[in-house]
């Protein structure tokens, strides 16, 4: 039996928690933290045995999750959900002895965004911003600047050439048309929500292909289905990224993409490239918030690799729900 002077745990400037003999004594930080946010200290103390992570409620959901055993003694990061369900960051630390379990919570302080997935996700907006900036500048600015000197200089082009002229004018304002159905097609290309995932996808691969050279073996077995916008999107963009990463270090020229729909959509990316040791190559937050974007929809998120036997990606989204059979 242990014992102590609850008073003065109580009043402790902490976020404590102390389980012991199924007692759980908090102190008052504790008690406020708890009215503010949803806490699982079951939960917390799986993260700490290394059985989970932050980002995933079970051991299952969190397979090859590259944040699992990133336990360190100053704490591990988690997400507490407050009473909007807006995430927040914290440390967690646990300490065991005998009976006991001391649990402490504490706000995440750091000026460093490396190793925050949420300044992950901001940079990664703040990317995609200069990316478009970039290209507006580059592409369709500098386009329309010449347009404008080639419109501007028709005054000076003889009565018998001005038709050529125009003629000329009109295919480069048509070039520039496509410059900008381009760009936003990167952004959303409105096949995803006129035609639907597989189309989107389909025009994806041809683009890519044009682009880089880069082949996509792409193939659908099952009968499609009319998917909601979240599953779209989700599987569109991981999809983007999982082609973006093959296309980056497989060291190869070719990925197969295949989507079978049945019960569940599954989504396999196979490349036969230089594959990786995940245990000793750390990744950034781009695989993670694939994950992560997979397991909001209730999918599971599996990444198969090593070194010199290439990569395997596989997906499964469940589609019981929510969808309409296409005929």
């Amino acid at each position: 039996m242990i014992s102590f002077d609850e008073t003065l745990f109580a009043e402790l400037s902490e976020a404590i928690w102390l389980l012991v003999e199924g007692d759980c004594h908090r102190t008052s930080a504790a008690k406020k933290l708890e009215k503010n946010y949803h806490i699982n200290l079951a939960k917390i103390i799986e993260l700490a045995k290394g059985e989970g992570c932050y980002l995933h409620p079970t051991k299952a959901a969190c397979e090859n999750c590259l944040v699992t055993g990133e336990i360190k003694s100053s704490g591990f990061p988690l997400i507490l959900m407050d009473q909007d369900n807006n995430p927040h960051e914290f440390l967690g630390k646990v300490t065991s002895k005998d009976k006991a379990t001391l649990v402490q919570i504490t706000l995440q302080k750091t000026s460093n965004n490396v190793n925050s997935l949420f300044g992950y996700l901001n940079d990664a907006r703040e990317s995609e911003r200069k990316k478009i900036a970039q290209d507006l500048h580059d592409g369709i600015a500098q386009s329309i600047y010449s347009l404008m000197l080639e419109t501007r200089g028709i005054k000076w082009v003889p009565d018998e050439k001005q038709q050529e002229k125009l003629k000329a004018i009109d295919r480069h304002f048509a070039e520039v048309l496509e410059e900008v159905r381009d760009l936003a097609g990167e952004l959303r290309p409105m096949s995803l929500d006129e035609f639907g995932l597989v189309p989107a996808l389909e025009q994806f691969v041809n683009r890519t292909e044009e682009m880089t050279g880069f082949e996509i073996d792409l193939t659908v077995t099952g009968v499609q289905a009319s998917l909601p916008e979240i599953i779209r999107t989700t599987v569109y963009r991981v999809v983007q990224e999982a082609i973006a990463n093959a296309m980056k270090y497989a060291g190869v020229n070719q990925v197969q993409l295949h989507l079978d729909f049945a019960r569940f959509l599954t989504i396999e990316i196979v490349d036969d490239g230089y594959g990786f040791d995940p245990l000793q190559k750390k990744q950034g937050f781009g695989l993670m918030n694939m994950q992560e974007r997979i397991h909001a929809l209730a999918g599971t998120f599996h990444l198969l690799t090593e070194p010199n036997h290439g990569t395997k990606i596989k997906i499964t989204v469940p589609l019981e729900k929510n969808v309409t059979v296409n005929d």
